[in-house]
């Protein structure tokens, strides 16, 4: 057998004869040392392919529609003293402020950084003259600044509330083109910003101006804002509006403003009038209340008016009004309309009796469904007949109640929920925020700002049910509690109704006190825990109404193999009819299914096998609103009718025979060369029993085998290939093992990778132990590196065994890497397998560093103590990048809050 070397030893100086032999060693040699020279290259490239790129290919999901009009918009509907200037359409953007290309505008950019719109509009002469010209916009994410003609008008924060600014006299031209820039950010933090940086099942951080845009040309003596609270008393004969309005004065001494001499020679009124918003009928009218209009001041005035014997509002019977709004003056008998404002307003009254909720004198529970505000075709820009149909859809479904995820929705949803009957359930999007967050001041403004825009775009609409402050917050921390107590504060300044948070803390939670409802979100597909959860959660809180505001389970979008197959429509719809009779019998005030359609989100989700992992599979609907068996399911237990028998199925689970196969060829190579091979046999045994005397022989220059070095490195990695991925595939359908993963590997393109592996074993081998292949010549370059502290020489090859064959226990993990996912079924065997596989990994290491120490030739307490401060050097840098960029610690212990209450 021909027995190859790696040993360097002293030749005679003078030239010799080449031996064939000799020839075919040092080409063996030299081939081996451009290995190690390059696999660290190798890995660079593999790490920076893996790195998502920051100004790769943008995605951009245009739609363009214009801005609805008539009195069915979202906000601001037409009136006879206020006008739209329509900005949607062709606007110009860049990324880098040099290369501009045209889009449609409202439109989703698929797409995290800055980018730079830019409009040209004209406003003719007279309306600049007499009208006051303000920028609306009704969603622009994230980070918004406004410049007209370059002057800068305003900031906002936040892409999902509605933006008004003012523009200034000075910002706008006469007679010429005015150009409108707008340089939108998205870039999120996982500290500092609102929302924080996504996590698994968030949702897309679409960039861009995602909503309607325009001008609103008013007086220049204008309504500025309205805040109307409804009411109805408690033997539902008499309705009450509350009306608090900001009146807002911008009068010119100009030619062309009549406005400013009428009103200092007449007498302004300010009244709130109601009427039947079908037949226009006057149904109530508050009292005249003259206002004194002071030029560039701001006024603040209320009005009150009763209806007898209202017609109620509630998901059957939606009944709506019109409240109109009105500055006027009047001379006489002559009245000139100065400005006029028209909102939806409904009348219903909602008690809380048992814990359940009682609209309008009747006992209702709410059969919700949580909707996400995203399209496969247009992004977050969803056009108004998508919003209609998916309403529409919801409704047919036997849906009361919506629960919108994550953020507030298009104004014109709300709109629909209002005339279709369906409550809703807002929230900012404060989710999934640690108790370190929460505490921060500046984290607990940015609510607050988002909490007050949210509550005075929608109060006035009979559908709003309740307020949320947050989502999957850490509410077992104690410093959570004064994030809920402020934001609860907050609301109850401008409205009086519900306010919730969402805990997934359970057991723990220590605010839920501090809301009006006991908010829950609960994962689970055991229907005997889900039901046990419920009940405890309810039991804890028993003057409060429980609500479920999430349940749901994931689908395979074209598995129909019936419910025996756990990711079969079939099983989903399955799930639906036991969770759902499960809630019935906890006797609780309401729940939401999660969700109507699937949605695409930031990160990409481990439990999805096949498909787009960014898409987050668990709708009674597919993305493109498809119907499923849930679907169908769902209509029937919401509408009381007889469900319908769903297949079994005939499914088998499938075992991952990767694992046993790579487990086997491992054991059958090193079994067969220990038993066939004496040198391979001998140098084994030397090195797992006696290392020392193998490291002293490569000190020493003396001679290693590197076929057989090769063979060990190829054994140990697939070895800890198999080991790595029986642990996926066990956990790969676990959330809080994915929420993990996912705080750990902060790259996408890396974690789509690690999915495709997890999912796919026999590849998923392959590629890890082509990773773990390349960390051998990164540990030769470390010893190398550090040997320049002891002025010894190491040898490239040298430093490659001493990693190689120091790893060499590892190997004997290949029965437990082959059984690994069947014992980590078990929980029993769980914690002793993990603390087998950290034992050998010690030891491996501390072998390493004995191999260091004896070719370094110190000792070996000085090897150890050094090894050990570089790994904790390496260890502390990387928690440090990781606390300081991502957060870590408060993520973890919001994720260890989380499971720790289910136990």
């Amino acid at each position: 057998m021909l027995y190859w070397s790696a040993s360097l030893v002293h030749r005679p100086s003078g030239p010799i004869q080449a031996s064939p032999f000799y020839r075919r060693h040092r080409e063996l040699t030299r081939r081996v040392y451009t290995f190690l020279l390059f696999s660290p290259l190798c890995l660079l490239v593999l790490l920076l392919l893996a790195v998502p790129r920051a100004f790769g290919q943008v995605r951009v999901f245009e739609i363009g529609q214009p801005t609805l009009r008539g009195p069915e918009a979202g906000i601001h509907a037409d009136s006879p003293t206020r006008r739209k200037i329509d900005l949607a359409g062709t606007w110009s953007y860049s990324l880098d402020n040099e290369t501009w290309q045209d889009v449609r505008v409202p439109s989703s950019f698929d797409y995290r950084g800055r980018i730079t719109f830019l409009r040209k509009f004209t406003v003719d002469k007279s309306t600049l003259l007499s009208a006051a010209i303000h920028l609306v916009a009704m969603g622009i994410n994230h980070d918004a600044e406004i410049y007209v003609n370059d002057v800068f008008v305003g900031k906002h924060v936040g892409g999902y509330t509605t933006i008004q600014l003012n523009l200034p006299e000075n910002s706008l031209q006469l007679g010429s083109e005015n150009a409108l820039k707008i340089i939108v950010t998205n870039t999120l933090s996982a500290r500092s910003t609102l929302p924080l940086r996504k996590q698994i099942w968030g949702w897309r951080n679409y960039g861009g101006i995602l909503r309607d845009i325009y001008l609103l040309v008013t007086p220049r003596v204008w309504i500025d804002k309205v805040l109307a609270r409804s009411s109805v008393s408690e033997n539902l004969n008499e309705g009450h509006v509350d009306v608090s309005a900001t009146l807002t004065s911008n009068l010119a001494e100009s030619s062309g403003d009549t406005l400013g001499p009428l009103l200092r020679s007449a007498q302004v009124l300010f009244a709130a009038e109601l009427l039947d918003k079908v037949s226009g009928a006057m149904m109530g009218q508050s009292a005249l209340q003259p206002v004194n209009i002071l030029p560039n001041r701001d006024l603040e005035v209320k009005a009150s008016l009763t209806v007898t014997t209202p017609r109620l509002w509630s998901p059957e019977t939606p009944d709506l009004y019109t409240l109109r709004v009105r500055l006027f003056v009047q001379q006489g008998k002559l009245v000139r309309m100065i400005d006029d404002i028209e909102q939806l307003l409904g009348f219903r009254r909602v008690d809380v009796e048992k814990g359940l909720f009682v609209v309008n004198g009747k006992s209702v529970v709410l059969n919700g469904i949580v909707w996400h505000e995203d399209s496969p075709t247009h992004g977050a820009s969803l056009s108004y007949e998508e919003m209609e149909k998916d309403v529409v859809l919801i409704k047919t479904l036997g849906a009361n109640a919506v629960r919108f995820a994550f953020h507030p929705p298009h104004p014109y949803v709300m709109n629909l929920c209002s005339r279709y009957g369906l409550f809703a359930v807002l929230e900012i999007p404060a989710w999934n925020v640690p108790a370190e967050i929460l505490g921060h001041e500046a984290f607990q403004v940015l609510a607050e700002g988002m909490i007050t825009e949210m509550v005075e775009r929608d109060l006035h609409h009979p559908a709003v049910l309740a307020w949320g402050v947050g989502d999957a917050i850490d509410s077992a921390d104690p410093r959570a509690r004064a994030y809920v107590e402020r934001m609860v504060a907050t609301i109850r300044k401008q409205d009086d109704r519900p306010v919730y948070f969402g805990s997934r803390t359970l057991s723990r939670d220590v605010c839920v006190d501090q809301v009006d409802l006991a908010a829950v979100s609960v994962r689970a597909d055991d229907v005997r825990s889900f039901r046990n959860l419920i009940v405890q959660w309810k039991g804890r809180h028993p003057a409060q109404p429980t609500i479920v505001l999430a349940y749901g389970k994931e689908v395979e979008a074209e598995n129909r193999n019936g419910w025996s197959d756990p990711m079969s429509q079939q099983a989903q719809a399955r799930f639906f009819e036991r969770h759902y009779a499960a809630l019935r019998e906890a006797k609780i005030a309401g729940s939401f299914i999660d969700a109507f359609a699937d949605w695409r989100g930031d990160r990409p989700l481990l439990a999805v096998k096949d498909g787009d992992p960014y898409v987050y599979p668990v709708g009674l609907v597919s993305a493109d609103r498809e119907k499923r068996a849930a679907y169908e399911m769902v209509r029937s237990l919401y509408n009381a009718e007889k469900t319908t028998a769903l297949p079994i199925g005939r499914y088998r689970a499938t075992f991952p025979v990767a694992h046993i196969a790579w487990g086997f060829v491992v054991i059958f190579v090193m079994a067969y060369l220990y038993h066939y091979n004496r040198r391979f046999n001998e140098t084994f045994k030397r090195a797992l029993i006696r290392p020392y005397n193998l490291y002293a022989d490569l000190r020493d220059l003396r001679s290693v085998s590197i076929p057989q070095t090769i063979v060990i490195a190829v054994a140990v990695s697939v070895t800890l290939s198999v080991v790595v991925s029986g642990t996926l595939y066990r956990f790969r359908t676990e959330p809080i093992a994915d929420y993990l993963l996912t705080q750990v590997v902060i790259s996408d393109a890396l974690k789509e990778h690690i999915i495709d592996a997890a999912w796919h074993p026999f590849e998923g081998i392959i590629a890890f132990t082509v990773v773990f292949l390349m960390w051998y010549p990164l540990t030769a370059a470390l010893i190398r590196l550090f040997s320049m502290l002891v002025k010894t020489r190491v040898y490239w090859y040298h430093a490659f065994a001493i990693a190689v064959w120091g790893s060499l226990p590892l190997v004997l993990l290949s029965p437990l890497g082959m059984a690994l996912f069947k014992l980590l079924q078990s929980d029993f065997y769980v914690l002793p397998a993990f603390i087998i596989i950290c034992a050998f990994l010690l030891w491996s290491f501390f072998r390493v560093l004995k191999g260091v120490s004896v070719i370094y030739d110190i000792s070996p307490i000085k090897a150890y103590v050094g090894g050990i401060l570089v790994t904790l050097g390496v260890a502390a840098g990387l928690f440090a990048f990781y606390e300081s960029t991502y957060a870590i610690t408060g993520y973890i212990q919001l994720i260890l809050h989380m499971a720790g209450s289910l136990g």
